[in-house]
């Protein structure tokens, strides 16, 4: 079963992903998702 995942992001959110993508910055790829999914996902998983 396919869920949707949305995520509000200011500009300056947005470069940070684009520069994440371009240096390829794992650390940087796993701090974002920590602090713009938090429990989204859980909340997915969990029926919500």
């Amino acid at each position: 079963m396919k869920k949707a995942l949305q995520v509000a992001l200011e500009d300056s959110d947005i470069i940070e992903l684009m520069r994440i993508l371009l240096d390829e910055d794992a650390e940087g790829a796993l701090i974002f998702l920590q602090t713009h999914f938090k429990g989204k996902a859980r909340d997915l998983l969990e029926g919500g």
